[in-house]
């Protein structure tokens, strides 16, 4: 699956060392950049380690051997695969301008071998998930050291109105230097000058670090440094108590543990900013990296003090294109703690910022509504327990639950199975706004349009937990369906269940799906025929519907056609018999060598 040590790409510029780590989107190499440098007896050339992050699905692509380049195993994902692609190439214009000393270098993205390559500056050291596994709970003036650091990269990507979407420990890298080192761009987005998006990357919610309105489709397409700061904050209780925090989603019925109650020697301080950071509503929270840092006592340099501290160079060539990109870290061990889950993409439509206005309102009190549902069902449950609540293999299809790829589970864990499977965990359905000035119960099942396309109102919406209860079904329903060969209706399922939310797993079951429904029409051909020997890469067969011999292929195509009265030996070949009593000989390649032959 891998390039082997040595490879070497775009015409040698870069040379491959050795795997570094991989998962489910892409294999990350250790590798070397050939350049030249100026120095005062001219160019002299040189030899620079980096890190080339390549972009491969792992359980749907495949490495062709003679040539290297990426395979896909089905036309459904090739078209997933294409699509992804563009947009991480499309998606490297965002960190074009974006050069800090406590963020990765990125050098050059380009594409080869049928996928797309990032070529970042190579950084010795470890990430904070990887310290933080092997050395327990981080002493509080280290992590008040990286957080500042951190918080100092992220003032300085918001000042170009750019989230990043995903902090958390794994997407920090501690330098030889003891420095923190911000990296994975690859989900943030850039607004423009009236703070709405403009890009158009796949949603990625990291689970326990994302705040509760990046589960929205909408929630983010207007700027805001809030939901960076509330997964800051999930990092610091992270980094300080050693546990996940419980998903921002899920906490209106699993409250949050301070984090001094698992770490008694956190100070008062820290514990109020990072709960501060972390408050369900963005409106309570910090609302500027700035201020939050400031709350610590560890305000942030001003950008020319940080921009003279900058020791980072550019080692590319001077003819290179400026499009850069930054490549998510790869796991290939640890707990299952810590899961991403890829949501579908959020549409840009033009009517997105008019929708977002309209909206905003009751999004704020939904949220509201949440929190004091919350606390009223938590004191009635009594359920304080802060760790995530994992699902059963069978219903999250996650097999293995002991990597750290990511894991495509349903955003709410107690999500109704609606295909035949009983839900166990019977929650309290939340009240959800069907409109400015409604409050409603959801109804179960899709809500559906009343005169689709009339009028100037908007239409009513899915909630996130009917999205998810609905998603599951089709889901559940799709696996069913394959399960017992219906393939057309699997198929139909979980294209519905893609429309709703875009996931590895509803990926990987399309595919699966695609193979099996292939496999069946194989069968069903070669049903057709009675085999007889094997002959070359064929088998000689007997059709049964007209008794006549032929050959076919591995999937059941007919080679040399069934129209023959009787086949015998002929040398290495074989003497296909006709009516006329004459013989035409194939040879093991199914190619007809000589006719009319009296045998």
């Amino acid at each position: 699956m891998n390039l082997p040590t040595g490879h070497c790409l775009q015409n040698r510029k870069y040379q491959l060392l050795h795997v570094v780590g991989q998962g489910g989107f892409g294999i990350t190499y250790k590798g070397i950049l050939y350049t030249e440098v100026k120095g005062p007896l001219g160019k002299i050339k040189t030899e620079v380690p980096i890190s080339i992050k390549e972009y491969f699905f792992k359980d749907y692509c495949y490495r062709i051997a003679d040539t290297c380049a990426v395979g896909i195993h089905s036309e459904t994902g090739r078209q997933l695969f294409d699509k992804f692609r563009e947009k991480l190439i499309k998606e490297a214009k965002i960190l074009s301008d974006v050069h800090h000393p406590y963020i990765v270098n990125v050098l050059d993205v380009f594409e080869e071998n049928n996928t797309a390559y990032i070529a970042m500056e190579y950084i010795e050291g470890h990430s904070l998930k990887d310290i933080l596994e092997k050395k327990g709970i981080l002493p509080e003036e280290k992590v008040l050291k990286y957080i500042r650091q951190i918080g100092q990269a992220l003032q300085f990507v918001h000042d170009k109105n750019i989230l990043h979407l995903d902090i958390k420990p794994s997407n920090i890298l501690i330098d030889k230097n003891d420095n923190a080192r911000l990296i994975d761009f690859g989900v943030s987005k850039r607004y423009d000058v009236e703070n709405r998006e403009t890009s158009t990357t796949m949603l990625t919610l990291s689970k326990g670090f994302a705040s509760i309105e990046q589960y929205d489709n909408e929630g983010t397409q207007v700027f805001s440094p809030c939901p960076d700061i509330y997964s800051l904050g999930a990092t610091m209780y992270n980094l300080l108590t050693g546990k996940i925090p419980t998903e921002s989603i899920l906490r209106a019925t699993r409250p949050l543990k301070n984090p001094s109650e698992r770490n008694p020697a956190i100070t008062p301080k820290t514990e109020e900013v990072v709960l501060k950071a972390m408050q369900i509503s963005p409106a309570d929270r910090f609302q500027t990296m700035a201020e939050m840092m400031e709350a610590l006592d560890m305000p942030l340099p001003p950008v020319e003090d940080i921009k003279k501290g900058d020791t980072s160079r550019d080692i590319s060539d001077e003819n290179d294109d400026d499009t850069i990109v930054l490549s998510p870290p790869e796991q290939t061990g640890g707990t299952d703690d810590e899961q991403t889950i890829v949501n579908h993409n959020p549409p840009l439509p033009e009517q997105a910022a008019e929708k977002k206005k309209k909206k905003k309102t009751w999004i704020i009190a939904l949220i509201c509504i949440f929190a004091l549902i919350g606390s009223s069902v938590a004191l009635l449950i009594g359920n304080n327990g802060p760790d995530p609540i994992e699902l059963p293999p069978e219903i999250s299809g996650n097999e293995n639950p002991g990597t750290n790829q990511p894991v495509m589970n349903e955003l709410l864990q107690t999500s109704e199975i609606t295909a035949g499977q009983e839900n166990n965990h019977k929650e309290p359905k939340p009240i959800i706004p069907s409109g400015e000035g409604n409050i409603q119960q959801p109804e179960a099942g899709i809500r559906q349009e009343e005169n689709p396309g009339e009028g100037d109102e908007e239409s009513p919406e899915l909630s996130p937990e009917e999205k998810e209860r609905l998603y599951g079904g089709l889901v559940a329903s799709g696996k069913q369906k394959m399960n017992q060969a219906d393939f057309a209706g699997a198929a139909e399922d979980f294209n519905k269940a893609k429309e709703l939310k875009l996931t590895e797993e509803v990926i990987r079951l399309s595919v699966a799906n695609e193979e099996k429904a292939e496999e069946k029409r194989i069968a069903d051909k070669k049903s057709l025929y009675e085999e007889k020997m094997t002959f070359g890469n064929f088998k000689i067969v007997r059709k049964k519907s007209t008794g006549r011999y032929g050959a076919i292929d591995d999937k059941g195509e007919e080679k040399i056609p069934c129209r023959y009265v009787s086949v015998d030996i002929a040398g290495e070949g074989r003497a296909f018999e006709r009516e006329d009593k004459l013989f035409d000989i194939y040879n093991t390649s199914g190619v007809l060598v000589k006719s009319d032959v009296m045998y």
